[in-house]
């Protein structure tokens, strides 16, 4: 999710943990302890953008890591605060165990892919049941955290606000997991009654909402694709049909270095061999289906909002990741809505 909900939910977790004994400093240091988590990004500083991109909800998001930071973070900050607060070692180990957790707990339920359980599983862990931003989830928790701000510690109107915001957002997370066994319901409905053979489909909610969903269906070496909204009046999803290309990677694949040819597969396997091929002058571009176009839809000229590029010179293979511009346009937004309210 983004770092607002993230920060918002640790501390609203932080709160519900230890507001009653430190007052602030507990959705204060809950906000930071949700937003830990996502400092992966700082390796793109270090390695290539491509790695980063791959190594990115791996370790940092991992159960074990949270589990063995926790209690170094907590002693940190019962340390600095052990004058002025009555919280034990204890106390903010689990202030910080909650609000490390919960961060790839609700991250898994997005498109991206988690390792929850790594390093003993390199698998990600993908619900897909929200979109990364959402605000239905995230108001209950942003409004929840500037009230306790200004609320007596002790006062139980404070804890029960926290309380509130957290079983809202968590109700709404559980909508969420509903709407999608509909569409899932819906697009197995669809695939039959059209003929439609596959491997494998994914669904997943569009821009800042939960009621219009994208579906991509892999069916041999062509792709399947279309949007269902919850309030459609037909329980039917017309697709149009994507190639991918497949054979366009096979020459560059031989030519790779070890290393390259390497990082290659794991790109494929990141995107869960949801992905297009396109030539583009000299180069190969590799689309990543899973997070669609920036504006919302398949079948406009607007880049993909995951996109590596693959040039080959020589010997030497570049594997690069090209920075999408973000061009909505007003017509984007308004496609959007008009599907949203179904058809």
């Amino acid at each position: 999710m983004d770092s607002l909900t993230q920060a918002v939910l640790g501390a609203t977790v932080g709160e519900l943990v230890l507001g009653k004994k430190v007052g602030n400093k507990a959705p204060l240091w809950g906000a930071i302890a949700g937003t830990i988590p996502d400092l992966d990004v700082l390796l793109n500083f270090f390695v290539r953008d491509v790695q980063s991109t791959l190594w990115h909800r791996t370790f940092s998001h991992s159960f074990i890591f949270l589990t063995l930071a926790a209690p170094l973070l907590g002693y940190l900050v019962y340390y600095l605060h052990r004058n002025s607060t009555s919280a034990s070692p204890i106390d903010w180990f689990w202030l910080f165990f909650w609000g490390l957790i919960t961060h790839p707990l609700l991250d898994s339920c997005t498109n991206y892919g988690t390792m929850l359980f790594y390093p003993f599983s390199d698998f990600r862990v993908a619900f897909r049941t929200i979109y990364i931003i959402d605000p239905l989830y995230t108001l209950p928790l942003l409004v929840a955290t500037i009230a306790v701000l200004f609320m007596r510690r002790n006062s139980r109107t404070r804890k029960n606000t926290a309380r509130l915001a957290i079983i809202l957002s968590t109700a709404y997370l559980l909508l969420t997991s509903a709407n999608k066994l509909y569409v899932n319901h819906v697009v197995k409905h669809s695939l039959e009654e059209q003929q439609i053979s596959h491997e494998k489909f994914m669904s997943s909610p569009t821009f800042f909402n939960n009621l219009l969903w994208s579906v991509i269906v892999k069916s041999g070496s062509d792709y399947y694709v279309g949007y269902y909204s919850i309030l459609d009046n037909k329980k039917q999803i017309d697709f149009n049909k994507i190639s991918q290309q497949k054979g366009m990677l096979l020459p560059y694949l031989q030519k790779a270095k070890a290393e390259d040819r390497q990082l290659i597969l794991e790109l494929l396997e990141f995107t869960e061999y949801f992905y297009l091929l396109e030539p583009v002058g000299d180069k190969l571009n590799l689309y990543d289906l899973r997070f669609g176009k920036l504006s919302g839809w398949f079948d406009d000229a607007q880049n993909y909002i995951f996109t590596f590029s693959i040039n080959s010179q020589e010997e030497e293979l570049r594997i690069e990741r090209v920075d999408a511009k973000l061009e909505l346009q007003r017509e984007d937004f308004l496609r959007l809505l008009k599907r949203t309210k179904g058809n």
